[in-house]
C-alpha cells in the first residue's frame, strides 16, 4: 500500500524564548507533565519530545496521521519502555481522539519503540502512526494534543526496574504551541556511560578482553539505501587471560558481555537485542582459549535504521559489577565499557 505526505501540520502558536502552555483539555489529568513541541520532557525515567506531526496518506486519502517522536534513556542502565511499563498514545483531535493500539498499523507502530533497548541516554526518533479505525480521516479535524502514557501503579511494584521521579510520569503535548531557547532544552537524565574510547581498526582493553571493529557494512548486502533495514559490525575479539573464557555470564568461565549499540548520524541508538538473540550466538557461547582471537559480524536491524543514517558509533557494555564481585574469575580494570567512534581511523 502506497503512502505520501502532501500536507505539513504547522504550528498555530510560534514562541520565542519562553512559551505559554494551553492545555488541551480532554486529554491531561494529574499524572500527566504539560509540553509543547519541540519541548523535552522528563520524568525521572525517559526524555520525550514531539518534533512534527503530518498526515499519513494512501494515494489522495488521508487514513490518518503520524507523529515523529525523540526518545532518550535517561537513566544508568540499558532500558526499553516496556520496562517502565508504557501504556498507549493518544492523539486528541479537533473533534474526539485516535489510540495508537486501535487499530493493527498504530499498534504495529508503537512497538517500536515499547521493545527498543536503548543505552543509557541512548536515542531513538520514529513516527508513530494514528489511522482512523476505517482509514478514512478527516483532514480539516486536525491534531491538537498528544497524551502518552505508563502504568506507574505497576512499574512501582516491580522495584528492580528505575522509577519514575515525579508522580506526573505521563506526558501530554500540546500540538498548537511550540518551545523554543531555554524551554525546548533537555529536562534532566543521565550523561552518556563511562567508556574507554578509539576508533575503527583500533584496540581497545580493559584486562579480560582485547577487540576492535574492523568494518561497518549494508543489510541486506548490496541494497539500495532505502531498502536498507540495518547494518553488520565486523568486529575480532581476543582472550587477554591465561584462562579459558566465554561472553556469557554463567558457567565456570563468565565474563558478563551484555549488550552491543550502534549510534548513528541522526541520533538514533539501536542494541544488538533488537535482532532475535541478541548478541551473536557463535560469539556468546564461544569458549576463548587463552589469548584464542574469535572475529564474527554482529547484525543490528530495526529502530528506523536505513541506508542514509549511518553508523558514526560502536557502544559494547559489560556487567563490571557482578563480574568484579565474583570469586575466583578475572576482574575488569574500569571503565570497562568500550566506545568507538567510526568516523576515524587508526
Amino acid at each position: 500500500m502506497m503512502r505520501s505526505k502532501w500536507y505539513r501540520f504547522s504550528v498555530v502558536v510560534a514562541i520565542v524564548g519562553c512559551y505559554t502552555l494551553t492545555s488541551s483539555a480532554g486529554l491531561t489529568d494529574t499524572t500527566s507533565r504539560e509540553g509543547c513541541l519541540n519541548q523535552w520532557l522528563f520524568n525521572g525515567v525517559w526524555r520525550v519530545k514531539v518534533t512534527d506531526v503530518e498526515p499519513v496518506m494512501n494515494g489522495p486519502q488521508q487514513e490518518g496521521w503520524q507523529v515523529t517522536e525523540v526518545w532518550r534513556n535517561g537513566t544508568s542502565r540499558e532500558l526499553s519502555p516496556a520496562d517502565s511499563v508504557l501504556k498507549d498514545q493518544t492523539l486528541e483531535l479537533g473533534n474526539g481522539a485516535i489510540t495508537a493500539s486501535q487499530t493493527t498499523g498504530g499498534n504495529l507502530s508503537l512497538q517500536a519503540v515499547t521493545n527498543n533497548n536503548m543505552a543509557p541516554s541512548g536515542q531513538l526518533t520514529y513516527r508513530q502512526v494514528f489511522l482512523a479505525s476505517n482509514l478514512i480521516a478527516d483532514p480539516s479535524n486536525k491534531p491538537k494534543g498528544l497524551l502518552i502514557t505508563f502504568n506507574g501503579t505497576q512499574l512501582a511494584q516491580e522495584t528492580s526496574k528505575p522509577q519514575f521521579t515525579t508522580s506526573k510520569y505521563n506526558f501530554h503535548f500540546n500540538l498548537r504551541c511550540t518551545a523554543n531557547g531555554a524551554a525546548a532544552n533537555a529536562e534532566g537524565g543521565s550523561n552518556q556511560v563511562a567508556a574507554n574510547e578509539g576508533c575503527l581498526n583500533q584496540w581497545m582493553s580493559n584486562s579480560i578482553w582485547r577487540m576492535r571493529v574492523t568494518a561497518f557494512t549494508a543489510y541486506p548486502p548490496d541494497a539500495q539505501p532505502q531498502d536498507q533495514t540495518g547494518w553488520n559490525i565486523t568486529q575480532t575479539w581476543v582472550n587477554s587471560t591465561a584462562r579459558k573464557v566465554q561472553p556469557l555470564g554463567i558457567g565456570s568461565m563468565p565474563t558478563n558481555v551484555t549488550d552491543e549499540f550502534i549510534a548513528t548520524q541522526s541520533g538514533n541508538n539501536v542494541s544488538s537485542a533488537s535482532v532475535a538473540g541478541g548478541l551473536s550466538m557463535s560469539f556468546r557461547f564461544h569458549v576463548f582459549q587463552p589469548h584464542e582471537s574469535y572475529t564474527f559480524t554482529q547484525l543490528f536491524l530495526g529502530g528506523g535504521l536505513n541506508g542514509s543514517d549511518k553508523p558514526v558509533r560502536v557502544l559494547v557494555l559489560f556487567d563490571t559489577a557482578t563480574q568484579n564481585a565474583l570469586a575466583g574469575v578475572p576482574h575488569y580494570h574500569l571503565p570497562a565499557n568500550f566506545r568507538i567512534n567510526l568516523t576515524c581511523t587508526k
